[in-house]
């Protein structure tokens, strides 16, 4: 079976596959554009988290995900440190330049989703329903998918905002928020413990994932970030964040590309 040969692979093979193919995957659907470019990012990692998954290595599974979130991060945070707010490329980002605008407003003014639970919440939560659904229906690869769509527009913010902070250490540290990784570390467990359920109930197992030690631990923890996500994106995201990098960008530079999104 694929899946026994892909998990047999040396892991620094393996390691070595998803680094170029997500580089190589990414560069090349930026310079397509739409949707080609999550799917390119999805068929690099999507037959080794399967793998993984398949063979209930759902710690190997999850880790090999978020090296690819990781990447993913780079090369496409580092495109747009380069090439500014420049809209022949952020339209070529799904949902890129909505989120951009949002966020750029709010880094000005305080006011928005990011940091206030009346307007996050509840998308917040049919954001998570769907995600799970289309995780259990799809045994993973959609939730790949919409992973890599988030991914990509919030890159695309974070890579505008170190050039518009021009490369300074606080848009840096700052600009992609502790509670943002931590909702990307809940959703890679909560991903993978969707997956492997799908795959006991195609087995016709279910009950062997739902008494696993491991499972049970995966969605114990993924549970726990995704509310804490909610927390500390309630508390301080207007507390913390938005004062620093409200100081760390120049106003004419976050002027000019407030006007050119819009």
């Amino acid at each position: 079976m694929v899946f026994d040969r892909i998990s047999r692979l040396p892991t620094y093979l393996e390691i070595t596959i998803v680094v170029l193919g997500t580089i190589i995957a990414t560069l090349t659907g930026l310079y397509v554009g739409g949707l080609v470019l999550p799917i390119l990012q999805v068929i690099v990692v999507a037959p080794f988290f399967l793998a993984h998954v398949w063979k209930w290595k759902l710690w190997k599974a999850a880790g090999i995900v978020l090296l690819w979130s990781f990447l993913a991060t780079l090369v496409l945070a580092g495109t747009f440190y380069r090439v500014g707010c420049s809209m022949d490329y952020v339209l070529k980002i799904v949902k890129g330049r909505d989120y951009l605008a949002e966020m750029i407003y709010w880094i000005e003014t305080g006011i928005g989703p990011e940091g206030d639970p009346s307007l996050f919440l509840i998308p917040k939560i049919i954001e998570i329903i769907l995600f799970s659904v289309v995780t259990l229906a799809t045994a993973g690869v959609g939730g790949l998918f919409m992973g890599a769509i988030l991914l990509n527009y919030m890159n695309t913010y974070y890579g505008v905002l170190v050039y518009m902070a021009q490369g300074r250490l606080e848009a840096i540290l700052f600009g992609w928020p502790l509670y943002a990784i931590i909702r990307v570390i809940g959703y890679t467990l909560l991903g993978t413990y969707l997956s492997r359920l799908t795959m006991s109930i195609i087995e016709k197992r279910p009950r062997k994932a739902l008494a696993n030690n491991t499972m049970k631990k995966i969605i114990t923890i993924a549970i726990t970030l995704i509310i804490l996500d909610f927390i500390l994106k309630a508390t301080i995201a207007n507390i913390i964040y938005q004062p620093i990098l409200n100081k760390a960008v120049p106003q004419n530079l976050l002027t000019q590309c407030k006007q050119i999104v819009k």
